[in-house]
């Protein structure tokens, strides 16, 4: 049987991948890169740099903004990782799969938490150590209860205006799903690097899979601890994946110098859970019955967002202002009702609740003006 072999992550990887001719220049990646709409930008100039090509002051400074960027996204994963019930997933343990001296583009740092406490406790973590600029919260409700997303965001100290913003995503559910097709599903897998792998077919819920989420399967199927092609493919159908993961090996695969780092009895493993997933999906999800809403809860929330939360869709808070230390703290969510909707109250802020993207400046501003009276200190 013959083992995966990894790919070398070299200039002309990234030349096959970027569809150039074997000949061009590294200029000529970092141009496609850029085209691409930039996330691979990093990983072109730290695998120019580790070739020894010719690299000007700017190019250098933006390699060494994008190298402190991930030292600190690995500053604050140790930080929160030793929170009781927090685990960081994707971002610094994929790196680890890439070569030395190769820096795997960090968009953002995924935290999934075992419960609401846990979620408000790594909050205080970031938010204590770090510039937070906003806070941006969605909840749903499933039978379990509560459960949360709190997504911390703030800009780049050195380049605020050309590097992306620095992004904390906490998580009390695992894998979030697709509404109407799969539900949430609340439990990470206990090995590591199964987690992270089905981490990245979940990404397919939201888009459409790109060079990167390839490059992560290749490089970590091709390691020391990959998981073997059955039990990886059972994980995968466990968690209604297993069309996702098929869908990422394919792609994969497409690549000539990255499949023979996925190997075909992974696909055969998935091939039948797939067809199973997909005519189970077909079938639609039944919603939640109202009474799965705690009914202090319920009398506070409007139709829009009763029916979100009694179909599996989250409902979002518009930030109305964040909490001190100096201020009463709560034990978790607490809402209220007022003349024009739904106030939130948590522990790091308050929020409108909100079911469109478009809010009315008017019920903004009346939420602001009611704060005080609806949750007084």
């Amino acid at each position: 049987m013959t083992s995966p072999t990894a790919p070398a992550v070299d200039l002309d990887l990234l030349r096959e991948l970027f569809l150039l001719e074997p000949h061009k220049p590294a200029a000529s990646v970092l141009r496609r890169a850029r085209a691409a709409g930039g996330q691979l930008v990093p990983l072109v100039l730290s695998v120019a740099e580790r070739e020894g090509t010719a690299m000007g002051s700017g190019t250098r400074a933006e390699l060494v903004r994008m190298r402190a960027r991930s030292g600190i996204y690995g500053d604050i994963a140790r930080r929160v990782s030793a929170v009781p019930g927090a685990r960081v997933v994707k971002g610094p343990s994929l790196a680890a799969h890439y070569p030395p001296g190769v820096l795997r583009p960090s968009g953002d740092l995924d935290v999934v938490v075992e419960g609401e406490q846990t979620l408000w406790a790594v909050a205080d973590q970031v938010l204590a150590d770090w510039p937070v600029a906003e806070i941006n919260l969605a909840i749903q409700r499933l039978k379990g209860g509560w459960h949360l997303v709190l997504v911390l965001n703030w800009p780049s100290r050195e380049e605020p205006l050309g590097d992306p913003e620095f992004n904390v995503e906490i998580s009390t559910l695992a894998f979030s799903g697709e509404p109407g097709g799969v539900p949430p599903r609340i439990a990470l897998p206990p090995d590591g690097v199964v987690a992270d792998i089905l981490m990245l077919a979940e990404e397919r819920f939201q888009r459409p899979f790109g060079l990167k989420d390839s490059l992560d399967l290749a490089l970590v199927l091709a390691g020391d601890r990959a998981p073997a092609a059955r039990p990886l493919a059972d994980q995968a159908a466990a968690l209604r994946l297993a069309p996702e993961l098929l869908e990422l090996c394919e792609r994969t695969r497409a690549w000539p110098s990255l499949a023979a780092s996925v190997p075909s009895r992974l696909l055969d493993a998935l091939q039948q859970p797939s067809v199973q997933e997909l005519r189970r999906r077909a079938t639609g999800e039944k919603p939640l019955p109202r009474e799965f809403l705690p009914p202090d809860a319920a009398a506070a929330l409007g139709r829009a967002a009763l029916h979100a939360l009694t179909t599996g869709l989250p409902v979002h808070g518009m930030l109305l202002g964040r909490r001190t230390p100096s201020m009463v703290p709560t034990a978790g969510l607490r809402f209220r009702s007022f003349s024009r909707g739904t106030l939130i109250r948590t522990p790091v802020a308050d929020f409108l609740m909100v079911t469109e993207e478009v809010v009315d400046p008017d019920q903004y501003a009346a939420a602001l003006a009611e704060l005080p009276d609806v949750f007084p200190l």
